[in-house]
């Protein structure tokens, strides 16, 4: 009968949690076969005439071999791993001359079965904040020792075998690096791309009713001339409304983490929007109505939060077609303060949904009344949410309409 019930499981170090968390930023477990760790493995077992050498590391319950030379195991349960009693002591190695004569592992798995190991010396993969990884090990099956020359080595290879872990992060780090900055110099060249193109044609066209006005000046009566001005402010304005857009997104980008929260009145922001939109939906025939179930106050932003509602206010009205309605309600809905922006639009495709708050989106939907979209409100409505540690979301069916819905941090009551 096999008394596998009598060996002794290592303890956890006392600061496990920083341990393993100091593991995962290494990014190494269950990575592929490289190279470079087999060769100090293989030159470990060399130096220690062992037939088996690994580079084992500690994960929560489990030890995995980065390399295994001499074995065909990847991994074993963490309770019976030599190297898990070699943790516990990070400066200096552990050696065990005969498992069999030891307490803590006569009895293991690793000792009565394949791959029936005997001697056993493990020099601790130590951080340069002291925490210990797991080991350079090497194991044999009969009993022995190492030399104190052959234990300094194993303790220099296991050092080589860090620095190998450091090296291996720095590149993965780097590689994430140079990814973010093509994601970055993309996502500038699209902002480029973007705003030449929007700028484009009101540029255009205030050039051209100038250039008419001053050819022609002598022939156009008084009518003719104010309709072109007209024109040309109208493309100012959309000039000047995607020059604030660009501006928003960049103070945003750079401000995110500025922004001081404290108790704000939505209700009153809505009803000071509801009065500066009525105009506007007056010229489309668009009922604005507003709807105020709670006078809760949100923790938010108020500047952040007036310039939300009057983005999603603003698309509402902008989205609607003539003689239809746009409904805004607040209420406390499962202790958050909800706001719905609700038109009856043409909606949002699947595909639009996918798209919705991303820089620059073009959705297949159309302002109803000539109005212009720089594909940049939505996605700073989105980022300015989030800043206020608030979330938006937005339901929809193609031909419905469309619902955004915004939910605060209730304030504490006062």
């Amino acid at each position: 009968m096999k008394l596998f019930n009598r060996y002794i499981p290592a303890p956890k170090p006392v600061n496990e949690t920083e341990r393993l968390a100091a593991l995962a930023r290494y990014e190494i477990l269950d990575s592929e076969f490289e190279q470079n760790f087999d060769d100090l493995a293989q030159l470990a077992a060399h130096i220690c005439g062992t037939p088996v050498a690994l580079i084992s590391l500690i994960d929560d319950n489990r030890q995995w071999f980065k390399s295994h030379v001499g074995i065909k195991a990847t991994e074993t349960p963490r309770d019976v791993a030599f190297c898990a009693h070699a943790i516990l002591q990070p400066n200096q190695a552990f050696i065990v001359p005969d498992a069999h004569k030891d307490p803590r592992f006569a009895n293991s798995p690793l000792v009565m079965e394949q791959p029936f190991i005997r001697f056993y010396a493990g020099a601790p993969l130590v951080t340069a904040e002291g925490y210990a990884l797991g080991t350079l090990c090497v194991v044999d099956s009969i009993p022995r020792d190492l030399t104190p020359q052959q234990t300094e080595a194993l303790q220099a290879l296991s050092r080589q075998v860090m620095a190998q872990l450091e090296l291996r992060r720095n590149l993965i780090q780097l590689n994430q690096s140079n990814l973010e900055l093509t994601r970055l110099n993309q996502s500038k060249n699209d902002f480029l791309n973007m705003a030449a193109h929007d700028l484009k044609n009101p540029l255009s066209a205030v050039k051209g009713y100038a250039e008419e006005i001053i050819e022609t000046s002598h022939d156009l009566r008084i009518e003719e001339v104010e309709e072109m001005a007209k024109n040309i402010a109208k493309a100012s304005q959309h000039m000047f409304e995607l020059v604030i857009n660009i501006l928003d997104v960049n103070a945003i980008e750079h401000q995110m983490d500025n922004l001081k929260c404290e108790p704000v009145d939505i209700a009153e922001i809505l009803q000071q929007l509801k009065v500066q939109y009525q105009q506007r939906a007056a010229l489309k025939q668009i009922e604005l109505k507003l709807q105020i179930d709670s006078q809760r106050l949100a923790y938010a932003h108020a500047a952040s939060a007036q310039q939300v509602f009057d983005n999603l206010i603003s698309n509402a009205l902008k989205y609607s077609p003539f003689g239809r309605q746009v409904t805004i309600h607040l209420q406390v809905l499962e202790n958050k303060l909800q706001v719905a922006v609700q038109d009856q639009g043409q909606g949002l495709s699947q595909a639009d949904q996918q798209k919705l708050f991303q820089k620059f989106t073009r959705l297949s939907a159309r302002p109803t009344g000539g109005e212009h979209s720089s594909g940049l409100g939505l996605f700073i409505v989105k980022r300015l949410v989030e800043a206020m540690h608030a979330e938006i979301y937005c339901e929809s069916e193609l031909g419905k309409g469309a619902r955004f819905i915004v939910r605060f941090l209730l304030a504490a009551d006062t």
